[in-house]
């Protein structure tokens, strides 16, 4: 009888099962990674609505393809999506092949902007426990100022007298316990940074989303992290801004979520990013040919904030320029990661 094979099959059983946990452990214990990513104009069809570019199915399915490529190779733990228009749309980018073998779970929830369509939505990486939040794992809230509710005519259109009173459509917030208690607020603010006009409207909502950060975040405990295509600028996080930052509070007023509290409560990860000139995440077409030129101007309006002690275990930040060369999408992603505890 061959004593030797059972205690070689023994020994590598034990080898194995040694190396599976030091895996699980490593696992576990590795950074948190948190992205953001303007997807520009993901439809579930090309003929979904007649702002998007799509002319035919393949094109839209090879901007999904381009799309999918990119978020397996920044490999979030989780991330904010913009500009995703259906729940259809989300999943049909999931179930891209580089996305599937990753194991990401959809979350999408209608934004009630009825003038794009366009939603804040989640691919969820299979390390993140999410929690319910009143009954959902994906949520919207109150989205005006408190008694300055939107004002519409009958035919469900925002009238001129109500036209100050902005909402706040396109939002939508996930919380989770594992790896750590962390909420995400995702967002998408009004477009046109280059509008001075929108300004005020942007500021008013910028204002909404700190209400839902001091109610629905902070109060239940959870670590704030609000993320996005913001659409604005931080003046003290300066990038390569090309048409000028001016005097911009809708940054301020999201870091500052508790004005009753001195200094602000949320950081711009944005700030670790090195060299300066890597600071911008989206480029304008300004003018309108549908394509990158050396004269289009770059600008930092994609951003992560996080609270103070989340910033303390931020151990890098990344715009990923070399992903894309502005031809996938005129925004590019940003990600973070934190040390786990």
């Amino acid at each position: 009888m061959n004593r030797t094979a059972p205690r070689l099959a023994a020994t590598t059983l034990a080898i194995l099962l040694l190396c599976g946990s030091g895996f699980a452990r490593d696992a576990a214990s590795a950074p948190l990674r948190i992205a953001t990513f303007n997807t520009e104009w993901l439809t579930a069809s090309a003929h979904e609505t007649r702002m998007a570019p799509w002319k035919t199915e393949e094109e839209l399915a090879n901007h999904r393809r381009r799309i999918a490529a990119i978020l397996a190779e920044v490999h979030p733990d989780i991330v904010a999506l913009e500009e995703v228009t259906s729940r259809a749309a989300l999943e049909k980018l999931a179930a891209e092949p580089p996305l599937r073998k990753l194991g990401y779970r959809a979350l999408h929830v209608e934004s009630e902007d009825h003038g794009t369509g366009q939603d804040v939505a989640f691919l969820v990486g299979p390390r993140i426990q999410l929690d319910m939040i009143q009954g959902a794992v994906i949520r919207r809230f109150a989205d005006t100022l408190a008694g300055r509710p939107a004002r519409f005519s009958k035919k469900g259109k925002k009238s001129k007298k109500g036209s100050l009173d902005q909402r706040l459509t396109k939002h939508a917030l996930v919380c989770f316990s594992k790896p750590e208690k962390i909420c995400l607020l995702g967002l998408h603010l009004l477009a046109h940074p280059d509008d001075r006009g929108r300004t005020a409207k942007r500021e008013t909502q910028a204002r909404i989303a700190a209400n839902i950060v001091r109610s629905e975040i902070i109060t239940r405990g959870y670590g704030t992290v609000v993320l996005g295509d913001f659409n604005d600028f931080d003046p003290t996080v300066s990038g390569t801004e090309q048409y000028g930052e001016g005097n911009r509070k809708v940054l301020s007023i999201l870091k500052d979520v508790d004005p009753s509290r001195l200094g602000p409560e949320l950081v711009n990860a944005a700030a670790r990013v090195e060299p300066f000139s890597a600071r911008y995440s989206a480029w304008w077409d300004k003018n309108e040919n549908g394509m990158r030129d050396s004269t289009d101007p770059l600008s930092l309006i994609d951003h992560i904030l996080v609270d103070q002690t989340l910033a303390k275990r931020i151990v890098k930040v990344e715009i990923r320029h070399d992903l894309h060369d502005g031809t996938v999408s005129d925004h590019w992603p940003v990600s973070m990661e934190i040390r786990m505890k």
